[in-house]
């Protein structure tokens, strides 16, 4: 047999041409193979056994061409791969992953797959939704790659449920990077599900496939933090998973997609919440708690509940802290924008209302009248802890029905509110998902 001839067209493009048929798991973790890099490597006999040092998107890695061997029975020269990187954390993940690829005999690609019959990413997944946190290791799992491909199943998997009286197929096009037009999963001329991380990416997809499909129904992780435009076509919606969760699945993957939404921060790396409890309570003083972005997605997503439980209740008036709080620090920045972001203050009048009907234990309200102000300030007291906003419309109906006043506790949560988002989010219990679904 001749030696082998160098490699051409050595990408995902082309191995979904002739793949397009497989699992959209197996498609996902073909995608975020080190493609470039792979396209890169010397093939030909002489190369085996050396190192060959490879340079993309500022990352450096080492490909060690193990062996090559002709298969008669594919008619295809197959070579085994050694990939080491230590990569960039978050934006390139680490490997030390053997992969063979194949080529006809005249150069052209075929196709490429991992040496082990279980890859990294599948094991890092089944160890995710499987909840054994302590199987994560922090650096192979805190990876960009990796919170694609999960954020991809876990759509997947909540699409496939909530849309279930419709039969549904994935469409191989769909990409997990770049984009692209072809939805996720689809039924037909009737319905379209398209996926994006940020609603702004969401929303773009949801106008530009209008018309593909009767129905066109966009879900995303995060909200985009700034303003854009939010115009939809008829027939097309957007809408984020954790709502779709938790309205139609009561909730089921709850934990997974905060999961996602906080970088990849796993429930155990939570802090102590007996701890947190002093804080929160003001018998252990803090210093100041700056919001991060991961409290503000886990705080957008959480408003986006229904409300069924008292622990539902104290942990959504915990996300609305942490937004006033980071609206506030933005605003004093210069970002004016983030003032579109104070509706969540009509879910709070929302939640307020609730509360007033639904008469559970620990919680009262109650409102003040502030000197120089027409709008009362709201306070919501969740067993020991008080709640308080300005300008939420229920106030005032409190202040002029004579509801008795209590006395302020004195602890302000604003400058401690990611403190208080996890102290509240340890005190939820599982039933409350299922109470929130049914509206109990």
């Amino acid at each position: 047999m001749e030696t082998p001839v160098p490699l051409r067209n050595v990408t995902f493009a082309n191995w979904l041409r002739s793949h397009g048929q497989k699992d959209p798991e197996e498609r996902w973790l073909r995608e975020l193979y080190p493609w470039p890099v792979l396209a890169q490597v010397e093939c030909a006999a002489t190369h085996v056994g050396r190192a060959q040092r490879i340079v993309y998107d500022g990352v450096e890695y080492e490909v060690t061409l193990k062996s090559v061997r002709f298969q008669p029975k594919h008619d295809t020269w197959k070579y085994r791969l050694l990939v080491e990187s230590d990569g960039l954390g978050w934006h390139s993940r680490s490997f030390s992953d053997e992969f063979d690829m194949c080529g006809a005999p005249d150069g052209s690609f075929v196709t490429l797959f991992h040496a082990k019959t279980e890859e990294p990413l599948e094991k890092i997944a089944r160890a995710f939704f499987g909840r054994r946190w302590g199987d994560l290791s922090t650096d192979s799992f805190k990876t960009l790659a990796v919170s694609r491909f999960l954020a991809a199943s876990i759509v997947g998997q909540v699409a496939e449920k909530a849309f279930q009286a419709v039969p549904l197929t994935h469409y191989p096009e769909a990409r997990l990077i770049g984009g692209g037009t072809a939805p996720m999963l689809a039924s037909g001329r009737d319905l379209w599900l398209g996926y994006r991380f940020f609603s702004e990416n969401a929303y773009h997809w949801a106008r530009r496939s209008a018309g593909n499909a009767s129905r066109v129904v966009a879900l995303y992780f995060a909200d985009t933090k700034y303003q854009f435009n939010t115009d939809l076509p008829a027939g097309t919606q957007v809408q984020s998973i954790a709502e779709l969760d938790s309205t139609e699945l009561g909730g089921r993957h709850e934990d997974l997609i905060r999961t996602l939404l906080r970088g990849l921060e796993v429930p155990t790396e939570a802090p102590d919440p007996e701890q947190l409890a002093t804080i929160v309570l003001g018998h252990t003083p803090a210093p100041v708690a700056p919001v991060n972005e991961a409290d503000v997605h886990e705080a957008l997503a959480a408003l986006k509940r229904p409300c069924g439980s008292k622990s539902e209740l104290r942990y959504q008036l915990a996300a609305a802290v942490v937004l006033n709080a980071w609206i506030e620090s933005e605003r004093r920045l210069g970002f004016s924008q983030r003032k579109k972001f104070y509706a969540f203050k009509q879910k709070v009048d929302s939640l307020a209302k609730w509360a007033t009907e639904a008469t559970l234990p620990g919680v009262r309200l109650w409102a003040e009248a502030l000197p120089g102000s027409a709008m009362p300030l709201l306070f919501v007291r969740v067993d020991e802890v008080d709640f308080s906003f300005h300008a939420i419309p229920i106030a005032r109906r409190l202040l002029d029905s004579g509801h008795a006043q209590l006395m302020w506790s004195g602890v302000r949560l604003k400058p401690i509110a990611p403190l208080v988002l996890a102290w509240a989010r340890a005190l939820r219990r599982p039933e409350d998902c299922a109470a929130v679904s049914s509206g109990k």
